[in-house]
């Protein structure tokens, strides 16, 4: 972890504190287009297309992690060259995690439903697959053992 700290710039004047600001935006851009094609997938039930984006989505979180690094250094020094860009770098911010919110419960819900889906499966092949028939008292006979069905889980979906 050193070495990335090595590449943390110092601001050191208003043109630098505009390039640092612009870069962080456009960081936050990226992964904000990420993460929206990813709850875009997800809403369409395009769940192995969501999937092909983990390497864009580290690589972009990433960066976002080293940018938050480099501003956490630089925090006095940007406001103090470019107080303009500190409300920009805030939308920015608020957006991205507008963005991460929808996603979450994106993929809270698909969780969801993917839980219901195997819950139910489970109970159906868990069900008694024998028939119910009537012994001479009246009464229903019941199976000496239950009858196990094997399940087969995909795991390549």
């Amino acid at each position: 972890m050193a070495p990335d700290r090595a590449r943390v710039p110092n601001i050191a004047s208003a043109a630098e504190a505009d390039r640092f600001a612009a870069g962080l935006i456009d960081v936050m851009a990226s992964l904000q287009r990420v993460i929206g094609e990813e709850t875009g997938l997800l809403k369409a039930s395009r769940l192995r297309e969501a999937a092909g984006l983990t390497e864009a989505k580290t690589d972009a979180s990433r960066h976002y992690v080293h940018a938050l690094e480099a501003l956490r250094a630089n925090a006095v020094a940007l406001a103090r060259w470019a107080p303009a860009a500190v409300p920009r770098i805030k939308a920015a911010q608020a957006s991205l995690s507008d963005a991460l919110q929808l996603n979450m419960a994106v993929i809270a819900t698909a969780r969801s439903v993917s839980e219901t889906i195997v819950r139910s499966l489970a109970q159906e092949v868990a069900a008694p697959r024998t028939l119910t028939t009537y012994g001479a008292a009246g009464a229903a006979n019941r199976p000496a053992r239950p009858a196990a069905t094997p399940l087969l889980v995909s795991r390549s979906l």
